[in-house]
């Protein structure tokens, strides 16, 4: 082979900036994604992570750690900007002594009145462009919690929780840690050929998975669309979820339980899709992947560190659980073995030339028309979740993510120390109290058995 021939020779490279932390295909992504939503309700793509503590720590305390803290990452300061040579990147302000954390205190005789502020603070703004980071503490009788709510720009899920697990190591240590600088981005402006490869690779992936048809989906309400999310948490304790992975492994295999998950997930919606009369077009359903080596994982903190698999469920399938599971694994394998999850990230650096009004188009097209019934995601244990904050013991943390819109619909698994919980987020309006229930009950129903 000729070396021209090899797709990872880098043929036309363009000078770039080592001094410059570029922004990758899936961070461009992210970004198209929080324009949408911020069109669609007002704010952008964000989560939050919630841990319900045993006591509250006191308020001046906690505002004096965070900004010790935060004032460590400049990182957290920056905003997007795009470079001469067209390629998009994080400013990164040279020092962090204007970055700031934001602190909302809430106290509450009724502790029922918690999620409803919970919720508030998720579909909130961030304050301004160089705001990606959001903390409330919540006074609750003797006990309360603590919320982070967290810019999807600059975090992901995992990299959300390594950032709480740093933070309280920090005040462990009387803020004396010192951490290193995130590692810089190159541009990737090199291996063209790679990158249009990966994307006629993906573009035949989506044609085969998507056939002709749209998938299902449910339809989006543009009068509540600035009502922002609603979220449902089931919580099971730690007995509870050691039963829940053993069943997962006895019916799908070792290591199985996304597809075991996933398969649940599908079950609890179809009944509401069957209810309203949506019977066309079969379920597509993203499912975002960590992409992190095991030994980068402490160091991957900020930005997206993730890839996407995309499963067809045939909707004559949806009641019979075995058929679900045998297809979600099977199509695990085919893209697997098709490197549909390394094709992804190499394709979306083609997207980057694209301004962002363009990026949100072509998602909003893909979303509504082509990809997506609803999003879901099965986040393992990472083992950076604090067991504390500051003094306080956990009791237990779920994450409240903000789905895309559309399909503004997603259902979200995370197990951590020993306790599995999942999250419905849905846009207001898109489901009734009583389908929440209905999902909610079918899940339950479901995980135990």
């Amino acid at each position: 082979m000729h070396p021209q021939d090899d797709v990872t020779h880098p043929m036309v490279s363009i000078p770039f900036s080592k001094k410059k932390h570029y922004l990758t295909g899936i961070d461009w992504l992210l970004q198209g994604f929080d324009c949408m939503n911020k069109r669609a309700t007002g704010a952008g793509n964000a989560f939050q992570i919630v841990m319900e503590l045993e006591g509250v720590p006191a308020e001046d305390r906690v505002r004096d750690a965070l900004d010790g803290f935060v004032k460590k990452f400049p990182v957290l300061g920056g905003r997007t900007r795009r470079d001469y040579n067209l390629a998009p990147y994080w400013e990164i302000p040279r020092r962090a002594h204007n970055t700031s954390s934001r602190l909302d205190v809430h106290r509450l005789e009724d502790a029922a009145e918690a999620f409803p502020l919970l919720e508030a603070g998720v579909n909130a703004p961030f304050g301004n462009e160089r705001e990606h980071v959001a903390f409330c503490l919540i006074h609750a009788g003797s006990n309360g919690h603590a919320a982070v709510k967290f810019d999807h720009r600059l975090f992901d899920a995992h990299g959300a929780e390594v950032f709480l697990g740093m933070f309280q190591r920090d005040w462990e240590k009387g803020g004396g840690c010192r951490w290193e600088s995130p590692p810089l981005e190159p541009a990737h402006l090199d291996q063209w050929r790679k990158r249009f490869e990966a994307g006629r690779n993906l573009n035949r992936a989506l044609l085969r998975l998507v056939g002709d048809s749209p998938p299902r989906a449910l339809p989006l309400d543009p009068a509540a669309s600035r009502e922002g999310f609603g979220f449902s948490v089931i919580r099971f304790d730690q007995q509870q979820s050691r039963e829940i992975l053993q069943r997962a492994e006895s019916e799908a295999g070792y290591l199985m339980a996304m597809p075991y998950t996933m398969a649940l997930a599908v079950q609890a919606l179809h009944g509401i899709f069957a209810g309203r009369g949506i019977t066309a077009g079969d379920y597509i359903v993203p499912v975002t992947m960590d992409t992190r080596l095991p030994s980068d994982r402490p160091r991957e903190v900020f930005f997206n560190h993730v890839s996407l698999l995309l499963f067809r469920i045939r909707a004559d399938q949806a009641d019979d659980r075995s058929a679900l599971l045998k297809s979600i694994k099977q199509q695990m394998y085919d893209q697997a073995k098709a490197g549909l999850a390394r094709s992804i990230p190499d394709a979306s650096l083609l997207m980057r030339i694209l301004p962002l009004p363009a990026v949100e188009y072509l998602l909003k097209l893909y979303l509504k028309q082509r990809i997506a019934s609803f999003c879901f995601s099965f986040l393992g244990d990472t083992g950076h979740m604090p067991d504390r904050f500051m003094e306080n013991k956990v009791r237990h943390s779920y994450h409240m993510t903000r789905v895309p819109v559309p399909p503004g619909l997603g259902v979200f698994f995370q197990h951590s120390r020993g306790s599995l919980n999942a999250c419905l987020s849905y846009q207001r309006g898109l489901l009734g109290e009583a389908e929440v229930n209905r999902v909610l009950d079918a899940l339950r129903s479901g995980l135990q058995g």
